[in-house]
C-alpha cells in the first residue's frame, strides 16, 4: 500500500515540481552565463541570480510539498485522503518519505547547480575552478585534521539539516489542524510553527548548556574539547572555534517527538474544516 502511495504522490506532485525544478534551474544556468561576459552590472545581478537558484532549490521544494501536503490533507481533498482505507500515519509516512526523496534530489541539483555557479565565480575573480581534483584536495585536508568517522558524521549531519524540515512543516500543519485549533483556520499551522521554531531555539540552548561538549582544533586535529555556553555568552563568542554538540541531541529528540506527534494526530485527531 506504501508503494501504491507514494506513486500517488508522484503523480499528483510531479506538474508542479518539474516547472519549479525547470524554472531555478534554468534561472541559475542563464545568470551564471550572464556572470561571466564581464558586462558590469548584467554580471553581477547574473551572479546574484546563480547563487539565489542555488539557496532556494531545498528549502524551494519542501514549501510546495509542505503547501500540497497541506492541501490534500486537509484542504479540500482533505474528505478524500482520509477517507482512503489505510491508517492514517501510513498515509502520513508515504508523504514524508515522498518530501525526503524529492529533498534528497533536490541536494543533488544544488550540488550540480552550485558547480556551474563555482565555475561563473572563478571566471569573474580568478579563484581556482571545480573540478574533481579540487575536491579531492579538499577532502584530503579534511582527512588530515579529522578521522574519517568525524567527516562522515559531519556530512551525514549536514544532510540531516536540509532533510528535518519537512518533519517540522508537517508537524505544524497537521497540528495545527486539530479540534483545538479549528476556529483559527490557516493561523492554526501558522501559530504551531512559530512556537515550534521558538521552541528548537531554546531547547537548543538548553542543550548545549546540558552537554558541555564540542568539536574544535586541538593539538592540530579536530576533536571533541569542552564547551562552557555561559563562558562562551558572556564573550559575545569572540575567538571561539568549538561548534558545540549538545544542540543536535536535542533536535534529534524534537525530529523524533514530531514524527510521533504527526503520526498520532493522524490516526486520531483529524479535525477536517
Amino acid at each position: 500500500m506504501t508503494t501504491t502511495l507514494l506513486k500517488h504522490e508522484w503523480l499528483r506532485t510531479r506538474g508542479v515540481l518539474g516547472m519549479f525544478f525547470g524554472v531555478v534551474v534554468l534561472v541559475g544556468i542563464l545568470g551564471s552565463l550572464l556572470a561571466v561576459t564581464g558586462w558590469a552590472v548584467l554580471s553581477l545581478l547574473g551572479l546574484l541570480l546563480g547563487v539565489l537558484a542555488v539557496l532556494v532549490i531545498v528549502p524551494g521544494v519542501q514549501l510546495l510539498l509542505a503547501a500540497d501536503y497541506w492541501r490534500s490533507g486537509y484542504g479540500r481533498t482533505g474528505y478524500f485522503t482520509q477517507s482512503i482505507p489505510v491508517r492514517g500515519s501510513t498515509i502520513f509516512w508515504a508523504k514524508l518519505v515522498w518530501a525526503v526523496l524529492v529533498s534528497l534530489a533536490a541536494v543533488v541539483v544544488t550540488a550540480l547547480l552550485g558547480w556551474v555557479v563555482w565555475w561563473a565565480v572563478a571566471v569573474n575573480s580568478g579563484v581556482t575552478s571545480p573540478s574533481l581534483a579540487v575536491i579531492g584536495d579538499i577532502m584530503a585536508d579534511l582527512a588530515e585534521v579529522a578521522p574519517v568517522w568525524m567527516i562522515v558524521a559531519g556530512a551525514v549531519l549536514v544532510l540531516a539539516s536540509f532533510l528535518v524540515w519537512p518533519i517540522y512543516y508537517y508537524f505544524a500543519v497537521s497540528v495545527g489542524h486539530e479540534r483545538r485549533f479549528a476556529g483559527m483556520g490557516a493561523a492554526g499551522p501558522i501559530l504551531v510553527f512559530v512556537v515550534l521554531y521558538v521552541c528548537i531555539q531554546l531547547l537548543s540552548l538548553v542543550g548545549m548548556a546540558v552537554i558541555p561538549f564540542g568539536l574544535g582544533v586541538e593539538g592540530g586535529s579536530v576533536t571533541v574539547v569542552p564547551f562552557n555556553l555561559v563562558e562562551e555568552m558572556s564573550s559575545g563568542g569572540a575567538g571561539s572555534e568549538v561548534m558545540p554538540l549538545g544542540f543536535v541531541v536535542v533536535l534529534v529528540v524534537l525530529a523524533a517527538f514530531c514524527l510521533w506527534r504527526t503520526a498520532s494526530s493522524w490516526n486520531h485527531r483529524v479535525a477536517l474544516r
